[in-house]
């Protein structure tokens, strides 16, 4: 469990100096991450290209950035928080179904690896501003190999009717238009399938379609240098990921010996083991056949159980008293959704107790908005056994209104 590297007299004097709800990584849980994917893809030095979404805190990206890696990006804020953050241009991949032509001038001004486009359309409006900038755009395409992930429908990404990638198809078309224009440079093509996958055959079906289509268009004369098999391997809530030697060798078995660079995508697998969600119980009440802890953290905080029905483990902070009940936890917003976990088992808590939700570093503060005019927590980085250090301030009511005019 991920609770040894969060001990319970640290993350009380965390609350007691940050206040709650509050936001706490662990230095030491995210480079661990890290550490397993280089040791699994050793042998194939792929690019490791961090997926800000899922947690774009500047101090987690620099420790990525650190570490050598590259960053996925899906946002002109996005790669402004990139470079922010640390990581070199030439390792920033920018994917997404909606650049703007602003967004796309801007990723060219900066010289990042290459634009990962997802509509022919899209492609027509990079070489527009390549050809605005007097330039040459790098371009991959994202391809939706058609595979099916078995994860939840809303981070299954690599089906056809979803509104991810091209055909294989549409692709060739695509690619061959780019190979004749001036102001477009062919570099890679890139699949996602969605995110939770704990199996490597997907994977493996995914890969093998998108070696065999690089294959071909090398044979009409369009040779690229980088093949990018997405990220999205598997983490359960309240663990650290699992390890991602299958997933390597199922890469391995497919672009070992090509000549391709790989890229992968790493996000939530590093990012959501690495923090915790501190909140305070402030009342318990009965309803019905309920019994129901309400705390100061609420949905605003962390959408992901009231969005995907995510069942993030909870736990009292420091020993409890009394026999176990269920207990559904909620917050102050005005939603019957407003809910961090139903049925959570726990020895009653006081009110004022202090509550971990675990595995909230993905996703959790980088999907939290101002929702019911709530100011959005603070964060804080674990950095030794008894050390930590506040990486950004709790809002404040000013902040609420603070880019409103009269």
């Amino acid at each position: 469990m991920l609770s040894r590297y969060f001990k319970p007299s640290l993350l009380k004097r965390i609350a007691a100096g940050a206040g709650t709800p509050v936001y706490v990584y662990s230095r030491a849980v995210f480079l661990r991450q890290i550490a397993a994917y280089k040791k699994a893809f050793r042998s194939l030095d792929p690019l490791f290209c961090y997926a800000m979404k899922s947690n774009s805190s500047r101090a987690l990206c620099a420790l990525a950035a650190r570490e050598g890696w590259g960053a996925d990006v899906v946002s002109g804020g996005e790669l402004y928080r990139a470079l922010k953050a640390g990581f070199a241009p030439p390792k920033i991949i920018f994917s997404g179904v909606g650049k703007t032509p602003e967004e796309l001038e801007f990723a060219l001004k900066t010289g990042i690896l290459f634009v990962n486009a997802e509509s022919f359309e899209e492609v027509l409006e990079l070489e527009r501003a390549a050809a605005k900038l007097k330039t040459r755009a790098p371009l991959s395409l994202r391809l939706n190999p058609d595979v099916e992930p078995h994860t939840h429908k809303y981070i299954t990404t690599g089906r056809l009717g979803s509104k991810f990638g091209v055909t294989f198809e549409e692709a060739r078309k695509i690619y061959l238009y780019a190979a004749e224009s001036d102001y477009l440079e062919p570099v890679g093509a890139q699949f996602h399938i969605g995110s939770q996958v704990h199996s490597p055959a997907p994977y493996a079906l995914a890969a093998r379609r998108l070696a065999a289509f690089i294959l071909q268009l090398a044979s009409s004369g369009v040779r690229l240098k980088y093949a990018d098999v997405g990220g999205g391997w598997g983490v359960k809530e309240g663990s650290e990921m699992s390890d991602p030697a299958p997933l390597a060798r199922a890469v391995a078995g497919v672009f070992s010996g090509t000549g391709l660079r790989v890229i992968l995508e790493p996000g939530r697998s590093v990012s959501a083991p690495s923090g915790v969600l501190l909140t305070r119980v402030v009342y318990r009440k009965r309803g019905g056949h309920k019994n129901f802890l309400i705390v100061d953290a609420a949905m605003n905080d962390l959408i992901r159980p009231a969005l995907y029905g995510a069942r993030h483990p909870v736990a009292l902070v420091g020993p409890g008293r009394g026999p176990e009940k269920l207990y559904d936890i909620v917050g102050a917003v005005c939603e019957t959704g407003d809910f961090l976990a139903e049925g959570a088992r726990l020895r009653e808590p006081a009110a004022g107790r202090l509550l971990a939700v675990y595995s909230a570093g993905a996703y959790g503060f980088s999907m939290s908005s101002q929702y019911n005019s709530r100011p959005r927590a603070a964060e804080v980085l674990i950095t030794g056994p008894s050390s930590w250090r506040l990486i950004r301030r709790r809002e404040t009511y000013k902040d609420l209104v603070a880019a409103e005019m009269k």
